[in-house]
């Protein structure tokens, strides 16, 4: 496969990512609000393609992504509260030096109660968005059991993230489960420096794929295994 330039794949679905973000209310009153307006541009996410792929499983599916919008912004802040505490695990780390150790777990814990709180926003399918909010909350958990730089971790978030978009998305429990699988080969494939497994594990993904969704989105998540294959060269 050709390699794609370094452009964030999706970025329509960001787009409406970084929208839904801009209208979620923070209090930066105090040093922990500080902290995390600091870290709420795009360049400091973590894995900024794993809350479009929540849209694009939604869309998959043949459902407006509107429903789908507060579930793929808790997973961006879900992201940034893992990586927040990560860094407060390293000795040293400059963020506790320049903010002290108290205000930085505030933000971090901040960052987790918005992003469960996103998880309960605008909803339009209750029995759907709390099926999705289970999920979601289960992945969060098994992904901090994991050591610290275990790539597992990010397989689990981002099968949550597809199989979270597939059932707001109206998807069968046989279909929701095998974009849960495609997301655990994704996520993998997002960790990975291993430019050569991340194109393996890409094209299992797509072709796990082939009979739940349109050319059109296969394309779509083709370039996003693209992405990801080149950001491990």
């Amino acid at each position: 496969m050709t390699l794609l330039p370094h452009a964030l794949p999706l970025s329509d679905h960001r787009a409406r990512v970084e929208q839904y973000l801009r209208g979620i209310e923070f209090s930066f009153s105090a040093v922990a609000g500080q902290i995390i307006e600091e870290r709420l541009p795009l360049s400091c996410a973590r894995d900024p393609v794993r809350p479009c792929l929540v849209l694009w499983a939604c869309a998959a599916n043949g459902s407006e992504v509107g429903d789908a919008l507060p579930v793929a912004a808790a997973f961006d802040l879900f992201d940034r509260f893992m990586l927040l505490h990560e860094e407060l695990a390293e000795e040293s780390a400059p963020i506790v030096t320049r903010w002290g150790l108290g205000q930085s777990l505030n933000a971090g814990d901040a960052f987790y109660a918005v992003a469960f709180r996103t998880l309960a926003s605008d909803v339009h399918r209750p029995d759907r968005r709390l099926q999705a909010a289970r999920l979601v909350g289960q992945a969060v958990l098994e992904a901090i059991e994991r050591p610290s730089g275990d790539i597992r971790a990010n397989g689990v978030l981002t099968a949550a993230a597809l199989q979270a978009g597939a059932i707001v998305g109206g998807a069968s429990e046989s279909v929701t489960r095998c974009f849960g699988r495609v997301g655990r080969l994704l996520g993998v494939a997002a960790a990975t420096d291993d430019c050569a497994l991340a194109q393996r594990l890409g094209r299992q993904a797509v072709t796990a794929l082939t009979r739940h969704a349109t050319r059109a989105d296969l394309q779509a998540l083709e370039e996003v295994t693209l992405y990801f294959a080149q950001r491990a060269a």
